[in-house]
């Protein structure tokens, strides 16, 4: 097994930090207050697939196809941004918009732009790692156009978590959002990530009530 300790910001402009792991090239970790009107402002993406995960508050999606959504937390959005797309998200709600914004290599340029988005219950992922994004399109799920699973899971109790690739030359991006947790014996706090790859199974410990885990599983 191997791991590398990520710093949670994977933008090309993190100085020394790692730019990508594997074909995940960004993670923002984002909270847009009600003050900020203009959100992060309308600007264009080509040959990239973006998931949105909402974690507090109610993102408002615009786009300049005239498509005006609000997406009430916990949900995720994923965009095949392909051939091109010009939107903004915006703070739809009065209190502040936490959310993580993740952007993956596509497996293909020129796709056409596709919006999708997924609400789902607090208690769907409660002492279990519930899966929300997928490679293939399945109840329950949202798929987007590259090898990605997307997992989270909050414990109220301390727990072992048992993960298993789904695919040869796989790795495994894992965020601690609330609490501690420990693997192969690094602890990470919260916010911490660390990458694991050259196994087959990750074993997670959570540490405290109420520890949240994002798991994504990428190739490498």
């Amino acid at each position: 097994m191997g791991w590398i300790n990520i710093n949670a910001s994977l933008r090309p402009d993190a100085g020394s930090g790692r730019k990508h792991f594997g074909t995940m090239v960004n993670l923002d970790d984002a909270v847009i207050n009600p003050s900020e009107k203009d959100g992060f402002g309308f600007h264009p993406h080509k040959d990239m697939e973006i998931v949105s995960l909402i974690l507090e508050g109610i993102m408002d999606h615009k786009d300049l196809e005239g498509n005006d959504t609000l997406i009430k937390a916990p949900a995720v959005q994923i965009i095949t941004s392909g051939t091109g797309i010009v939107h903004n998200e915006v703070n739809g709600d009065n209190t502040p918009l936490k959310m993580l914004q993740i952007w993956f290599l596509p497996k293909e340029r020129g796709l056409k732009p596709n919006y999708s988005t997924l609400e789902f219950s607090e208690a769907s992922y409660n002492n279990t790692l519930k899966e929300i994004v997928s490679p293939i399109i399945e109840e329950g799920k949202v798929s987007i156009a590259q090898n990605v699973r997307l997992s989270i899971g909050e414990y109220s109790e301390t727990s072992n978590i048992e993960y298993k690739f789904n695919g040869d030359n796989h790795g495994a991006y894992i965020m601690v959002l609330n609490g501690r947790a420990i693997i192969e014996n690094t602890i990470l706090e919260e916010r911490d990530a660390v990458g694991v790859f050259e196994t087959q199974n990750i074993s997670i410990q959570t540490k405290e009530m109420n520890t949240k885990i994002l798991l994504i599983e990428v190739e490498l």
